[in-house]
């Protein structure tokens, strides 16, 4: 800050402290983000180590009797999320023109600096780093070089602590079309029934413990950090995977269609090389049907789809489609959802029905399901 700009720190009741949601004219709202697990770790790190606090005061600025974050949005949710009363501030002045204001809060967010892997691989603990909230996961930002193979100890850790990222590797898998749709395995495919607890990936904001098997029928936008990150969901301890349904209309082109179905194959079969269990997911508008196939094996026998109660004839030709491929009357097969009219398609066509409490939740909360 320039010489001569007055600053006073000073703890402030929550309740007057404010997110900035664009609230101050000619300051946008703030464009950091933070995903649930990072969220959960920032928690996890102040609860366990609140003395940093005091040295990383909130930075607000004064309007309308209450104080606006300028840097340290994410800070102050997670302060919420722990019940605190009172948070430490610093608190600019009530004269700062918007022009520094906009500056302040893109560069709190910059990374400066950068990492060097070769010593945090041989000097730090994985575990720790990981339980501190460093994400001992992540791709060394550009410009970095990631740590060698070969170099005992600090190769021995990667492979211990990043299969996954291992597996993340640039990498093309078989295929039984034209299209280089990877084919799915097999032999890592769910056997009959559903293994619980059942839940979507992504649809609450706290930690769910023991899921067995993740289901992605939730909103779209979900699905970018999967594509950078498909291990993601590994690391969660699930045994059991339903394909991403990336949403495909009877409205979306062709070739963009391919694409998602493209992305969606490749996520499922890489996580099936990591030992996971995957239904295919079958839930896409009556134009992709046939492209929806590319990948799925004759003779695989694990599907989903999502059910809804104004689109029958869309189950039961789904339902179709999973004989066809599995060669069976009865396909191992999930419906996600629809209530009473699916619930009894089911029971008619010998598939297994599972109720959408996520859905019923939001609904008794007003809101909805995308």
């Amino acid at each position: 800050m320039s010489k001569g700009i007055f600053m006073r720190r000073e703890k402030i009741d929550i309740s007057r402290v404010r997110p900035n949601e664009g609230q101050i004219e000619g300051l946008p709202a703030n464009p950091r983000l933070i995903k649930d697990g990072r969220f959960r770790k920032l928690v996890k790190s102040i609860r366990e180590l609140p003395e940093m606090t005091e040295a990383r005061d909130l930075l607000v600025f004064p309007h309308g009797g209450e104080y606006v974050v300028i840097g340290g949005n994410m800070r102050l949710r997670a302060y919420q999320e722990l019940g605190w009363k009172e948070v430490p501030c610093c608190v600019l002045p009530e004269d700062m023109p918007v022009e520094k204001l906009r500056e302040i809060t893109i560069k709190d967010n910059l990374p400066f600096g950068e990492d060097d892997w070769d010593l945090l691989a041989n000097e730090w603990d994985s575990q720790e780093l990981d339980d501190w909230g460093f994400d001992v996961w992540r791709e060394p930002e550009m410009g970095q070089e990631k740590p060698e193979k070969g170099k005992g100890k600090q190769e021995k850790e990667r492979k211990e602590t990043d299969f996954f990222g291992l597996m993340l590797d640039d990498r093309i898998y078989d295929s039984d079309n034209g299209y280089d749709i990877p084919s799915l395995r097999q032999d890592r495919q769910p056997g009959s029934g559903l293994l619980l607890p059942f839940a979507g990936w992504g649809a609450d904001t706290r930690a769910k413990k023991g899921i067995s098997t993740y289901h992605f029928y939730v909103e779209d936008y979900r699905f970018t950090a999967l594509w950078k990150d498909p291990a993601a969901v590994l690391r969660s301890g699930c045994s059991c995977l339903v394909e991403p349904n990336l949403s495909l209309f009877d409205t979306t082109p062709v070739a963009y269609g391919l694409q998602l179905v493209y992305m969606k194959r490749w996520i499922a079969r890489f996580w099936q090389e990591c030992g996971a269990l995957v239904y295919a997911d079958l839930n896409v508008s009556r134009k992709f049907y046939e492209y929806n196939k590319l990948g799925i094996p004759q003779g695989y026998n694990a599907f989903a789809t999502r059910g809804y109660a104004d689109r029958e004839e869309y189950l039961k030709q789904e339902i179709g489609i999973a004989r066809q491929i599995s060669g069976l009357d009865r396909p191992n097969m999930i419906v996600y959802g629809g209530g009473g009219k699916i619930h009894e398609i089911c029971l008619q066509h010998n598939v297994l029905y599972v109720e959408q409490f996520m859905a019923n939740r939001v609904k008794k909360k007003g809101g909805n399901n995308g």
